[in-house]
């Protein structure tokens, strides 16, 4: 094997060894994306807690004022501003969901590798769904 071979062999080595570095880099970045994206999905779960938290505590509350004072009617309008505080959380909720799956979806077109079929942090949103669900319907249909 002559010098001009032995410099084309180890040309062509680094060549494979940075398409194969550069492929892996592209994959770690699609990877970081991916958890980038699920924090903000994380982020909009704590947003939509906070937003049925304040609106079922509104309602509530006032539930709980009529109650003490007989003769006075609060005005509506303090529970539906609950109500709609609930309804935006659970809003939120969604559309939070559906754009974590979409951008989720496209980075795996890309080549991000699969982690698992049920992200635990979908299933944490989907729970939490529930839980504004279960917190509106208490207040429309007047649980305890």
């Amino acid at each position: 094997m002559g010098q001009e071979d032995k410099q084309r062999v180890l040309q062509e080595n680094r060549q494979t060894s940075a398409a194969w570095v550069l492929e892996r880099l592209g994959v770690f970045a699609l990877v970081r994306t991916a958890f980038s994206s699920e924090r903000s999905l994380l982020s909009w779960m704590r947003t939509s807690v906070s937003l049925y938290t304040f609106g079922f505590t509104l309602t509530k509350f006032i539930d709980y004022l009529e109650k003490q004072q007989v003769d006075i009617q609060y005005s509506s309008g303090l529970r539906r501003l609950g109500l709609a505080l609930i309804f935006v959380g659970i809003l939120v909720i969604v559309l939070a969901v559906v754009e974590y799956a979409r951008r989720l979806r496209k980075m795996k077109q890309l080549g991000l590798p699969a982690f698992s079929p049920f992200p635990l942090a979908v299933c944490i949103a989907v729970a939490l769904l529930l839980v504004g669900i279960a917190a509106l319907m208490a207040i429309v249909f007047n649980w305890p």
